[in-house]
């Protein structure tokens, strides 16, 4: 639905100003204030915490860029990361506060949970996200402020095995584009480490302690057919050596079970599972005792069959 000022935001946002919605009746409308000025029907309830989350903001987001329409404005930074849905460390999260884009010298919003970035370069609008202008992924990648392995899995993020926004192409293309601007001889050393094809920042940020202590890269998300019947993705390993290592999250009752099956599945095909949980995450050395110690292990027993093959 469009407000009053005329913005297609894909949520019923009313202008205090221009439109019937004011402070003094929007509760019984059933409305609520979404920043100064700016109203809209709460939105929807949903499945988890996260999504109920972001639900919220960006219906303050649509309410900002409602507030300003008619100015030169867009998200900035890690309010159009989570906008277009990139998961982001800890860390970088930015739930409370509203990050705005505008050129130098233009007029700069004052208002509670906004706050404001100046450029002198132009932008170009990628897409338009619930309504919401933004530029290309990787222009917000680089506005983001964070050390080399938070930016690293956010660059994975950008490119995930379902739904990726970019390709690693389209990601090094409009590096190239930029050339030149701040923070992208950075990215480009930064690129060595990403991948595309992940699943979770979790999975990025084991594979990050694997290959920072210096051992092979594993691949991500290999395809291994079971016997079952069934094909698995593991969320990386070796597989010369038939190594997985598997983030493992918090999961309901019944996808235990299914990853009971899955576990043995891959254990009959030969494979060895190593598992890791988010509490291990804060001890990567024992993480990477336990990888290497398995390489060794396979490595060893796979010369042991190549001599026998010899003789």
């Amino acid at each position: 639905m469009r407000h009053a000022g005329g913005m297609d935001t894909g949520n019923d946002i009313q202008l205090a100003g221009s439109g019937p919605i004011t402070w003094r009746n929007h509760r019984r409308l059933g409305y609520v204030r979404l920043t100064r000025g700016v109203y809209g029907r709460p939105p929807n309830s949903q499945s988890n915490e996260y999504q109920a989350r972001r639900a919220r903001f960006i219906a303050h987001a649509q309410a900002v860029m409602a507030a300003y329409e008619g100015r030169l404005i867009v998200p900035y930074g890690p309010t159009a990361l989570q906008i277009l849905g990139v998961a982001l460390p800890a860390g970088l999260e930015d739930w409370q506060t509203c990050h705005v884009l505008v050129p130098k010298g233009s007029y700069r919003p004052i208002r509670r949970g906004v706050l404001t970035h100046c450029t002198g370069s132009d932008w170009q609008v990628w897409t338009t996200r619930h309504g919401i202008p933004v530029l290309h992924p990787v222009d917000h990648w680089l506005q983001m402020q964070g050390t080399d392995d938070e930016l690293i899995e956010v660059a994975d993020g950008m490119m995930r095995r379902q739904h990726p926004l970019i390709s690693l192409a389209e990601f090094r293309h409009r590096l190239d584009e930029l050339a030149g601007t701040s923070g992208v001889r950075r990215a480009r050393r930064l690129m060595r480490w990403v991948v595309p094809g992940t699943d979770s920042i979790y999975e990025s940020r084991t594979r990050l302690i694997l290959v920072r202590a210096g051992l092979p890269t594993p691949a991500v998300n290999c395809a291994v057919p079971c016997r079952s019947g069934f094909t698995y993705h593991t969320d990386m390993g070796y597989e010369i050596e038939k190594v997985a290592v598997e983030y493992d999250g918090q999961v309901h009752k019944d996808q235990i079970e299914i990853d009971a099956q899955r576990r043995r599945d891959l254990q009959d095909e030969g494979w060895l599972i190593i598992t890791v949980t988010a509490k291990q995450l804060q001890h990567p050395v024992d993480i990477v005792r336990s990888v290497e110690a398995a390489l060794v292990m396979r490595r060893a027993a796979l010369a042991r069959e190549l001599r026998s093959h010899v003789r």
